[in-house]
């Protein structure tokens, strides 16, 4: 069943989108520490199969409070957060505005009201999409081989799907069936 946002946050929305991005923060600084593992597959462009867990905060977030904002806010108060406890530093709440930037395009594209897992992979994409233009420039990406390129972006769209949209979901599917966050969701919309 489709759900309809109101456009109006709640306090306790905005509690929720506070806590969840935070534990996502910090959740990250933990990935970073993974992700620090997978350096010798740089020089290949398969460390991006690694990436798409940064954009969890503009997926999961939204697929739970389901208003206007929560991919971007969500995105950036979780780089807020990373800012202090990552190796990334002040640039993480770049990547943060890129990655939910990209997201929330999706869900404004689909008029804030469809939020199943075909609409998550895209929004992950998306954000995959908006973060790698970032790098490319940032990292200075055009001195690479072109085949280095292509699997870059290839397992960049790989990561999106299946660790921001794929696993967003799930994990969302998991957190609305608790009673956890039952006071913004309608009875109707909790299955």
């Amino acid at each position: 069943m489709m759900y309809t946002a109101e456009k109006r946050w709640r306090l306790n929305e905005i509690v929720i989108l506070v806590v969840v991005s935070v534990i996502l923060g910090i959740v990250w600084w933990g990935w970073s520490l993974v992700y620090g593992l997978t350096a010798p597959l740089t020089a290949v462009g398969l460390n991006y199969l690694f990436i798409g867990f940064w954009f969890t905060g503009g997926t999961l977030i939204p697929f739970l409070i389901r208003k206007p904002g929560a991919a971007l806010f969500g995105e950036l108060i979780a780089a807020l957060v990373e800012t202090f406890i990552t190796q990334w530093g002040i640039t993480a709440l770049l990547w943060g505005l890129v990655q939910g930037v990209g997201a929330e395009i999706i869900f404004l594209i689909m008029r804030y009201k469809n939020y199943n897992l075909t609409v998550l992979i895209l929004a992950g994409i998306l954000s995959g999409i908006f973060s790698y233009v970032l790098d490319f420039f940032y990292m200075h990406y055009s001195g690479l081989a072109l085949w280095v390129i292509v699997v870059q972006i290839s397992s960049m769209l790989i990561s999106s799907a299946v660790l921001a949209g794929l696993l967003s979901y799930f994990i969302g599917k998991a957190v609305r069936k608790t009673d956890a966050l039952r006071s913004i969701f309608r009875q109707r919309d909790i299955n």
